[in-house]
């Protein structure tokens, strides 16, 4: 959904037709977005099921092929197709070729390209502000507010398929529309060794019963997003005599790449979460990056979760509030400076800082903290 949104993003600021390649995992957790059409790539479409290989990588890709003219002095062998089709791998692990993407002076060779097949899983829509090339159409599609480019993209292109939203209404109705605040707790462990799980119930215990956290309405219903079964039911036992109850949706332990059904849970998940009232999220998740950015919440962001305390003691504070309802980039390019004190006129834009949770992480905000 963040690279997807990203994606779109970018299709508007080049005027091109967005289309998704999903896989059978996918294909029936969302709704069509489009009036009267289909953002489906066509079953017959010649790379089709090819883009993901390496092969396909090493022949089409945008990186490939500015590595091959920097090494030959003059471009020697031509490429197949080069002139109709490229791959911008903009992944994680994309390498210094392919992070030349983000540099504006790339985009008018870009241009000239009718089809790019773009594979990304990250929120790269941060790094489009700082490219001199799409700064002033952005400032004018989101003249006011950058802490809402993602709930605008999600709420627009993500509604969920009839399945999907008749598990989410049918939750929300039995268990938590008639509480008169809703507490949003998703819990991602990267390492059960550094971090047991008495340690991560604390430290959101801490979280939620601190200053503005504090359970003080009448009736407080909590849901709890996570893998790990013990922290429902040890949530169950410690609940306050104001919270009506502590709910979970599914009781999935280990997270199955590739499954219908569990992306069909987990996206559930996703949707109750934003219709929370408040939200605690762990640090570096995704899945919570999605939540809050399609509430359009700042997140309360939980300490990181790699403690290493012999006497596993709870860092104070247990949370921060976010600097920004956006989701964060994890991994991106180095051409643009960020850095406030650095700014020249033209360069880079007072609407991106470091993320909280996210060491060298970018992310949107309305202004810098």
């Amino acid at each position: 959904m963040l690279s997807i949104s990203s994606s779109f993003l970018y299709a508007l600021l080049t005027n091109r037709v967005l289309l998704v390649d999903f896989g059978p995992d996918m294909v029936d957790l969302f709704c069509e977005p489009f009036h009267n059409s289909t953002w489906f790539l066509p079953r017959d479409f010649t790379f089709k099921g090819r883009a993901n290989t390496p092969e396909f990588r090493e022949t089409y890709s945008l990186g490939k092929l500015l590595r091959r003219e920097e090494e030959e002095e003059e471009q020697k062998k031509e490429m197949p197709y080069v002139a109709s089709l490229l791959q911008l791998f903009l992944s994680y692990d994309n390498d210094d070729y392919d992070k030349l993407f983000f540099k504006s002076e790339t985009q008018p060779l870009l241009e000239k390209v009718p089809w790019l097949v773009l594979r990304s899983d990250q929120y790269f829509a941060p790094y489009l502000f700082l490219m001199p090339c799409f700064r002033a159409e952005l400032d004018r599609m989101f003249p006011d507010d950058k802490e809402t480019v993602f709930h605008h993209l999600g709420r627009y292109l993500f509604s969920p398929s009839n399945q999907v939203w008749g598990h989410i209404t049918g939750f929300y109705d039995a268990y938590l529309a008639k509480a008169d605040r809703r507490i949003g707790l998703q819990i991602r462990v990267f390492s059960l060794d550094k971090t047991p799980a008495s340690l991560i119930l604390s430290q959101v215990i801490n979280c939620i019963q601190s200053g503005r956290n504090r359970t003080t309405t009448t009736t407080t219903a909590i849901l709890v997003a996570s893998l790990l079964n013990k922290m429902y039911k040890e949530w169950n036992e410690k609940a306050g005599a104001t919270v009506v109850g502590v709910y979970r949706t599914n009781h999935e332990e280990i997270q199955v790449l590739g499954s219908s059904s569990h992306n069909m849970k987990a996206l559930v998940d996703i949707y109750l979460l934003s219709m929370c009232d408040v939200l605690v999220t762990s640090p570096r998740s995704t899945f919570g990056y999605v939540a809050h950015g399609l509430a359009g919440l700042t997140p309360w962001i939980l300490q990181s979760q790699d403690i290493e305390d012999e006497e596993q003691r709870v860092k104070e504070p247990a949370c921060r509030r976010g600097v920004s309802k956006e989701p964060c980039l994890q991994f991106h390019a180095n051409y643009y400076d960020t850095n406030p004190d650095h700014r020249e006129p033209g360069g880079p834009v007072p609407v991106i800082m470091d993320c909280e949770d996210f060491q060298y992480g970018l992310k949107l905000v309305n202004r810098r903290v």
